[in-house]
């Protein structure tokens, strides 16, 4: 893997700056809009820094901020509302845009710390094949259900927003319990190899998370996540394999709102790049916290933002 690791990292790169360049083309992004939406750059970098260094995904930051800006919580210039006002959806639909390079960006670290630099330890490392197994499972149900659902199922808007606060109040505390419930497990035996079984619930997370991530722009990721970590994977194997999925969903889904035209091109652009610093910094973080603290502040987050959306 490590030489296929090695070239694809710099077409990807690449294919991450054509984007960029594409989208800004289409944008109306002047001086005025940056000046005035500044604040979408570190909230790139907080997105991108949590989904890459936990394996949740940077949806449970975008969309809450999105809300507070619909709601007046965040004060933006008259002149700008048209473009940082969103509906729902567009909430959504910017959602996925960002993380598409975010998420890219923190995939392609992991995929280098593990495979190129051997940067698991001796009791964390798991086979090429395991790895695969891990990720193409629940993708080869998530994708087709991600897509179905995109086609078929029609959320209002407001009905959307609900049952986003009910999804993310709920990942919140979950996260935060099976976090500490993982420090009690800390000193059992690693599981290194997935059996049978686990195989068909990877699929069935799929199926779940696949209709989540349509919806929310966030889920799969998350499913998987702590399914691992309860099955006592390495938390690394976990997070990176969280991460490899939540990206092939995240840019499977960018495009029903692109073509709907519900992505606010200005918005994404201000925040990608800070979303591409995050991710670059969020394995450093990760490794520099801990996991357990990190994961820790990560449910906080989440938890408090569900709470605000919940009463305003």
């Amino acid at each position: 893997m490590t030489p296929v690791i090695k070239r694809w990292i710099p077409v990807h790169l690449t294919l991450l700056l054509v984007a960029y360049v594409l989208l800004f083309r289409q944008s109306e992004l002047t001086l005025e809009v940056l000046t005035g939406l500044w604040f979408f750059f570190p909230v790139g970098i907080m997105g991108a820094i949590i989904a890459n260094a936990t394996g949740t995904g940077g949806g449970v930051v975008f969309v809450p901020v999105f809300a507070a800006l619909q709601d007046g919580g965040i004060m933006i210039p008259p002149e700008l509302l048209r473009i940082a006002s969103l509906k729902p959806e567009e909430s959504v639909a910017v959602s996925f845009t960002i993380q598409c390079f975010g998420m890219s960006i923190g995939s392609l670290t992991w995929a280098y710390a593990i495979f190129v630099k051997d940067s698991l330890a001796w009791d964390e490392k798991v086979s090429s094949q395991t790895l695969a197994a891990l990720t193409f499972a629940p993708l080869a149900t998530g994708i087709p259900t991600l897509l179905l659902t995109q086609t078929f199922v029609d959320v209002e808007g407001d009905q959307l927003i609900v049952w986003f606060k009910i999804f993310s109040l709920t990942l919140g505390i979950t996260l935060l319990i099976f976090t500490w419930l993982q420090r009690r497990q800390a000193a059992k035996d690693r599981k290194l190899w997935v059996s049978p079984g686990e195989i068909w619930v990877l699929l069935g997370i799929g199926i779940i998370g696949g209709a989540v991530t349509a919806l929310f722009s966030v889920g799969i990721g998350e499913f998987l996540a702590i399914y691992l970590i309860l099955r006592r994977f390495p938390t690394k194997v976990a997070i990176a394999v969280a991460v490899w999925v939540s990206v092939v969903c995240v840019l499977t889904g960018f495009w029903d709102g692109y073509f709907e035209g519900l992505v606010r091109l200005e918005i994404a652009l201000i925040a990608v790049p800070g979303a591409i610093v995050g991710g670059f910094l969020a394995k450093g973080i990760a490794s520099l916290l801990g996991s357990l603290w990190l994961k820790t502040l990560a449910s906080i987050w989440i938890i408090a933002s569900s709470v605000y959306l919940l009463v305003t």
